[in-house]
Parts: C-alpha cells; sequence; structure tokens
C-alpha cells in the first residue's frame, strides 16, 4: 500500500501507512537488511531470477521517511482515549521505542527510562554517523515526545528502581529492552 501511494505521488498517504505498522521508518530505511528480509523473498526478484531486481523496499521506506523530514514536523499518529493505564518502558534502543509507540497509540501513559545520557540505544551509541545520523534518531525520539511518551535519562533501571518498585509507583506493565548492554570481552590474546 505504502509503495503504491508513492507511485501515485501521494507521499503522505505512503508515510502515513509505513507509520501503521513502523515507527521508525527513517531508521528502518537506513539500517535494516531488506536485502536478506524482504529482498531476496520478493517475487519480483525471483520472477527476474535476479535479485538485484526486486523491489528495493528498503530505499522506498528512507525515501518516504525523507520526503516527511522536508516537509517539517512530523503527523503525529492516531492515539486512541486514555485507558488509564501506565506502561514503564526500561531502556530506549529499537524495541524500547517501538513498544513505547505502540502503547502509546492504544491509549496507555508510556515512560521510558534510559540508563545514558541519552535515548536511542544501539541507534545512537552502535551505529555509525555515516550510517545512520544521530538527528534523525532524535527526531524519532521527538516525535515519540509529541505522541505523549514522557522520557527518563540518566535513569538505571535494577538501581534507582526495580522492576517490582516500579509495579509499586504505579506502572500497570513493565517492558524491559535492556539490549546487547556491554561487550563480553574473551581476553584471547592476538
Amino acid at each position: 500500500a505504502f509503495i503504491n501511494a508513492i507511485i501515485e505521488g501521494n507521499n503522505r498517504d505512503s508515510i502515513n501507512t509505513i507509520k501503521l505498522t513502523n515507527i521508525l521508518p527513517a531508521v528502518c530505511g537506513r539500517v535494516c537488511p531488506q536485502e536478506e528480509q524482504c529482498q531476496k523473498t520478493c517475487v519480483v526478484g525471483k520472477s527476474n531470477k535476479d535479485v538485484a531486481k526486486a523491489v528495493q523496499i528498503g530505499k522506498l521506506e528512507r525515501f518516504a521517511a525523507d520526503w516527511e523530514m522536508e516537509q517539517g514536523e512530523a503527523e503525529v499518529p492516531v492515539i486512541k482515549a486514555s485507558t488509564g493505564k501506565r506502561v514503564a518502558v526500561v531502556g530506549s534502543g529499537p524495541a524500547g521505542l517501538t513498544v513505547a509507540a505502540d502503547t502509546r497509540r492504544e491509549g496507555h501513559d508510556v515512560t521510558i527510562f534510559e540508563a545514558l545520557h541519552k535515548p536511542g540505544g544501539v541507534l545512537i551509541y552502535g551505529i555509525p554517523e555515516f550510517r545512520l545520523p544521530k538527528r534523525i534518531v532524535m527526531r524519532e525520539v521527538k516525535n515519540l515526545q509529541k505522541m505523549g511518551v514522557t522520557l527518563r535519562t540518566n535513569y538505571v533501571g535494577g538501581k534507582l528502581s526495580t522492576i517490582d518498585e516500579l509495579f509499586d509507583e504505579g506502572f500497570d506493565a513493565v517492558f524491559v529492552a535492556t539490549g546487547a548492554g556491554l561487550p563480553l570481552f574473551m581476553h584471547i590474546p592476538g
């Protein structure tokens, strides 16, 4: 549907269609392995017996997201009426940001707790700038905040609050999205 919208010249419908199932299209259009996940199984590529002729879904997703950035402010997705429920998301990497967006759209109040001083997890601290500019990640985080998601940085889960303590603070659900964490060195010489 989003590709048809691009073909028809309706870029606003295209980006809004993508955002129904993916709140981070500017990120995914740059760093997701579409060659393996989408294009390898694309029937267009298979019918031509040439994976290079597969629909370039990542590039189209990136086009739609970049088009939206050129327009200025992103449209805030539709958010259902408040449920009165509170959700804590521990970690602000791709999983945490996605869960925060999806649960906020369902009408729940969402607070993201991030241990580091910048949100984004691996998107900020693991992917190099030339592959994923930090301004794009921060724009996506800003869009979440426009949706009403609260962000608390410098908050080390387990040290400042345990999961049980988050429940005691009135959260109805806790999603733990702490990522891979620190590297584990094998200490093998050479």
